[in-house]
C-alpha cells in the first residue's frame, strides 16, 4: 500500500467516520478476519453474512446453514424452544409455517408431516438446517455455483449471478516505505491487521465489509476471509485491492499479482 498524504488525512477521516458511526465495527470485530466460509449462501443478489457460526457440509454431504441468518433473509419469524437436549424451531411467514426439531428427520410444512434427507443439527448454541429442505419447503429455487461453493436462493424467482467481482490483488506490509513513511496504521488510524484492505474508494466505499477468497498465500487465512476496506493507496486504482499481510516487505514479494473474488457485504 503506497500512501503519501496518509498522515494529514487519517486524522480528519478518522474523526468523520467515528462521528458517522462507522469506525466501531473495525475496532470491535473488523479484524476478526479469521473465519473462512467453506460454503456460502446468497439470497437474491446479496451474500448472507454469518458473523460466527458458518455453514458446513454434514456427513450426508448436505449443506447445513445456521437457521437464523438465512430464514430472516427469507422473511421468516423464528421461534424456538428447548425440548430435552434438542431445540424445536418454528418458522412463520406470510406463505408457510415450518416446524422442525434438531436431531430429527421429521418436520412439518403447513401442518403436513414430511421427512428430510438429513436431520437439523444443534451445535454450540446454534441450530443448523439443511439448506435444500429450507428452499423446498419455502418454494424458493436454489442453484449451486461450484467454482465458489455458493448456494444462490432466488427469493423473488429471478435469476442471479454470484455476488462477487474479480479484482487484481497485491499485498503490502507495515514497512514505512509502503506507508508513506508513516506507522503501521490504515487510512482511518486503525492498526494494520489481517483483514485490512486498501481499495479505490470510487470502486469500493471506505468502511465496506468484504469477503475475499481466491488468493494463495501462507500468511492469510486459508480459503477466504472477512475484511474491511479501511485503507487506500496511491497505486490502488480501479478494480484492484491491496491486502495487508504481517511480515516484511521482502517476505511478501512472492504474493505478486493475484486475481481474487471480492464480495462487498455492506457498502
Amino acid at each position: 500500500m503506497h500512501m503519501i498524504t496518509k498522515g494529514l488525512t487519517c486524522l480528519a477521516v478518522s474523526a468523520t467516520v467515528w462521528a458517522g458511526g462507522f469506525l466501531s465495527p473495525f475496532t470491535a470485530h473488523a479484524h476478526a478476519a479469521a473465519a473462512s466460509m467453506d460454503v456460502k449462501v446468497q439470497v437474491n443478489d446479496k451474500l448472507v453474512q454469518f458473523p460466527d457460526a458458518q455453514p458446513f457440509l454434514d456427513d450426508n454431504h448436505a449443506t447445513q446453514v445456521p437457521i437464523r441468518f438465512v430464514t430472516e433473509k427469507l422473511g421468516y419469524d423464528v421461534q424456538w424452544q428447548k425440548e430435552g437436549d434438542q431445540i424445536k424451531v418454528t418458522l412463520n411467514n406470510d406463505k408457510h409455517s415450518i416446524t422442525l426439531v434438531s436431531g430429527q428427520k421429521e418436520a412439518e410444512i403447513d401442518n403436513n408431516r414430511v421427512e428430510m434427507d438429513t436431520h437439523a443439527e444443534f451445535q454450540n448454541g446454534r441450530v443448523y438446517v439443511p439448506l435444500r429442505f429450507l428452499s423446498n419447503a419455502s418454494d424458493i429455487p436454489v442453484k449451486w455455483d461450484a467454482s465458489s461453493k455458493l448456494a444462490i436462493l432466488s427469493k423473488d424467482g429471478n435469476n442471479y449471478a454470484p455476488d462477487y467481482e474479480l479484482f487484481e490483488s497485491t499485498a503490502y506490509s507495515s514497512d514505512p516505505s509502503e506507508n508513506g513513511g508513516y506507522g503501521a496504521v490504515d487510512y482511518m488510524g486503525n492498526p494494520l491487521r489481517i483483514g485490512t484492505v486498501a481499495v479505490d474508494p470510487t470502486v469500493i466505499p471506505l468502511g465496506s465489509k468484504l469477503y475475499i477468497e481466491g488468493y494463495n498465500f501462507n500468511g492469510l487465512p486459508a480459503g477466504g476471509m472477512y475484511a474491511y476496506a479501511t485503507d487506500t493507496g496511491g497505486s490502488i486504482k480501479g478494480k484492484r485491492v491491496d491486502i495487508y499481510v504481517p511480515g516484511s516487505n521482502q517476505s511478501l514479494r512472492s504474493f505478486g499479482f493475484q486475481t481474487v473474488k471480492v464480495y462487498v457485504l455492506n457498502p
